[in-house]
């Protein structure tokens, strides 16, 4: 058997808040290791929920860190990588522009997904970190909450899983709900509860009908791994300490109110937020906890890995490599 230990290969998603890289290793046995991670806060989606297009400030941003990705996978020695885009690129009447800006200054290729397809991807990078144990449960709701738009995936013993999407994001939500500096309780109040309403109404369409019981919470992506970091208290982000940490319904109020009473400089001290996350985190919080009273749910478990990993464990079968190497 020819041997593939030592091929390096990358997955990029070019979120509408984040954009991330991460480069990974063939080992024996099968399994990949990942031996380099990056992520840039560059804000893609901005403007897009007031004007339906992609603002030059967040364009640049987004291809200067791409600039920087590409030379550090040069450098990694990657010769196969894939790279995709999600909501602010689907939804921009000027997508086009950029994608072609990515190919023409960086030559890189940007695939962009399908809401279904990103689900189907997230819920492949959550179950590499999930305690198999959690998908005992009659049903289970893995949810994806990013810049502009939320995934759910509906995994059920015996069944397909169910993929579904709401254009319901932590960045556009704060730019087309604007809830001052600090936060106005009132807005706060009235943002909570239209929140609640728009996920009420999709979950009584979408997933409700399908299932007997309210199904266990398993969240993953920025808005729900911060809430993590800071109820832990993490002064540096650990994924293995995140990885299936439960969070209760009366943390992540808590959490939210913490945040929402604070301006967002003071928000941007806090341990275990990152800075650039503190115009959004308002929004994230809120849109986390209004999923939990949807669902009745006193809890959710909480997974670091999401569509960046499911990517690369694609990317990973074209050199017949099966799935995350197990760390000791």
């Amino acid at each position: 058997m020819t041997d593939t230990s030592g091929r390096r290969f990358a997955a990029l998603d070019l979120g509408s808040l984040t954009v991330r890289l991460a480069v990974a290793e063939t080992i024996a046995g099968d399994r990949f290791r990942v031996v380099l991670h990056r992520r840039e806060i560059t804000g893609l989606g901005q403007g897009l929920a007031l004007t339906g297009e992609l603002a030059p400030e967040g364009m640049d941003r987004t291809l200067a860190a791409l600039k920087t990705f590409q030379q550090l996978m040069a450098a990694q020695g990657v010769k196969v990588y894939r790279a995709v885009g999600t909501q602010a690129l689907r939804q921009a009447a000027n997508r086009q522009v950029f994608l072609d800006r990515v190919r023409q200054d960086l030559d890189l290729s940007v695939e962009v997904l399908a809401p279904a397809e990103e689900a189907r991807l997230s819920l492949a990078g959550v179950l590499s970190a999930l305690n198999p144990e959690v998908l005992n449960a009659p049903a289970v709701l893995v949810f994806d909450v990013g810049g502009g738009s939320s995934e759910f995936a509906l995994v059920r013993p015996g069944n397909e899983p169910v993929f579904a999407s709401l254009p319901l994001g932590v960045l556009t939500l704060s730019q087309a709900r604007p809830l001052g500096d600090p936060p106005e309780p009132e807005r706060v109040a009235a943002v909570h509860a239209e929140i609640a309403a728009e996920l009420g109404a999709f979950y009584r369409q979408r997933l409700a009908p399908l299932i007997s019981v309210g199904p266990r919470l398993v969240g993953t992506a920025g808005a729900v791994t911060t809430l993590a970091a800071m109820q832990l208290k993490l002064e540096a982000y650990d994924p293995s300490q995140v990885n299936n940490l439960v969070l209760s319904r009366v943390q992540v109020a808590a959490l939210a109110e913490r945040l929402a009473r604070l301006p967002a400089a003071e928000r941007a001290r806090l341990i275990g937020l990152e800075p650039a996350k503190a115009g959004v985190m308002v929004a994230g919080a809120l849109i986390v906890l209004s999923l939990l009273e949807v669902c009745r749910q006193e809890a959710l478990v909480v997974i670091d890995a999401g569509l960046l990993e499911g990517v690369l464990q694609e990317v990973a079968r074209n050199f017949g490599v099966s799935g995350f190497a197990k760390k000791g």
